[in-house]
């Protein structure tokens, strides 16, 4: 995984590229232009989208965590590269939508290429990559019964966009922080959906 600067803003740059020419891109298109980068970046940037314009598609954000969730299971067991049953790589998004969240999260891949960087890189490791992959599919549960309280989802994907960033760059206190904000995204999702209800 690069550590060098640019290296999640060089990611999303191949993500618009790959949703250029035609009206629609197909989720395969995406997840090939991410699988050479590896885990980190793919962990980093897509949950990243549910924050964009594209979230509030109806049904993306319950795609997007089952996209996320393959991804994390391949990486759980061990495989270097992504797969995903081909029935969800069908599963086609606009264009313009992909490219102006593409667009919409620019400035803030280029602020975090500049703030991140290795550090407590033990913590990030082999072990605490397996305990992040448990915890990130605990957290994604979350999202499809989230999806109806606006604004719900956001917190668990905040939480393993966090994960992803610690493995792109080695940063263990990012990985850290991923855990906490788990925890966090839990509580307030379970409060966001039981207020939504009342």
């Amino acid at each position: 995984m690069s550590e060098e600067q640019g290296a999640l803003t060089e990611v999303i740059e191949e993500l618009e590229e790959a949703s250029e020419g035609g009206d629609r891109v197909k989720v395969g298109q995406l997840i090939d232009a991410l699988d050479e980068r590896g885990y980190g970046p793919a962990l980093a940037v897509l949950p990243l989208t549910e924050l964009t314009p594209i979230g509030g598609v109806p049904g993306y954000p319950t795609l997007l965590a089952l996209t996320v969730a393959t991804i994390v299971l391949r990486l759980l067991l061990g495989y270097e590269h992504f797969w995903l049953p081909e029935w969800l790589r069908r599963r086609k998004l606009k264009s313009d939508h992909v490219i102006k969240a593409v667009e919409w999260l620019k400035p803030v891949t280029h602020w975090i290429d500049g703030k991140l960087h290795k550090r407590l890189s033990a913590v990030a490791g082999k072990t605490g990559q397996r305990i992040a992959c448990f915890v990130i599919l605990g957290i994604l549960l979350l999202v499809p019964p989230l999806e109806f309280v606006p604004f719900a989802t956001s917190g668990p994907m905040i939480a393993v966009s966090i994960f992803g960033l610690a493995l792109l760059y080695r940063d263990g206190l990012l990985m850290l922080l991923g855990f906490a904000g788990a925890a966090f995204a839990v509580w307030f999702g379970i409060s966001m959906y039981f207020g939504g209800i009342a």
